[in-house]
């Protein structure tokens, strides 16, 4: 089930990014407790989807999302790796889609690094086109429009 974050999400939302996202990312990040802040800092920015078993279970997958208008910006989606391939971020991806464009938002940018080209292949299938390389920061930004 895909639903709204709760405050008792967090502590599975900063392992999934301990677990899913720190390790493929070319940047060093903070350990243990600051991890913890600066995440829970991040998702007090915006808003976020979990994937979950049930409406009461811990969450297997999240996606944060930030509102520039009229851009909705994709800034963390994680999966588990056991759940991955099950089609969760692709429906926390439709959920988001869907969000932002009840709220009048007319795109959608998510950065991927550059070397992870399992995200890029997946935004890409879900109609993403690139919009730039930034070399400097090793991301690529891709981008799509959010017909009604």
């Amino acid at each position: 089930m895909i639903r709204w974050r709760r405050s008792r999400d967090d502590k599975a939302i900063v392992e999934l990014v301990r677990t899913q996202l720190v390790p493929i990312s070319p940047w060093q990040h903070p350990r243990d407790g600051r991890l913890h802040a600066e995440i829970v800092k991040r998702l007090r920015k915006g808003a976020t989807l979990v994937a979950s078993r049930t409406d009461r279970t811990p969450p297997i997958g999240f996606l944060h999302m930030e509102f520039r208008h009229p851009t909705l910006i994709i800034d963390l989606l994680a999966v588990d790796s056991r759940h991955q391939n099950k089609k969760l971020g692709t429906a926390l991806m439709d959920r988001a889609e869907s969000y932002g464009r009840k709220r009048g938002f007319t795109a959608a940018i998510v950065f991927v690094d550059d070397h992870n080209y399992r995200a890029l292949r997946f935004y890409r299938r879900l109609g993403y086109d690139t919009l730039s390389e930034i070399p400097s920061l090793k991301i690529v930004e891709l981008a799509k429009y959010l017909s009604l």
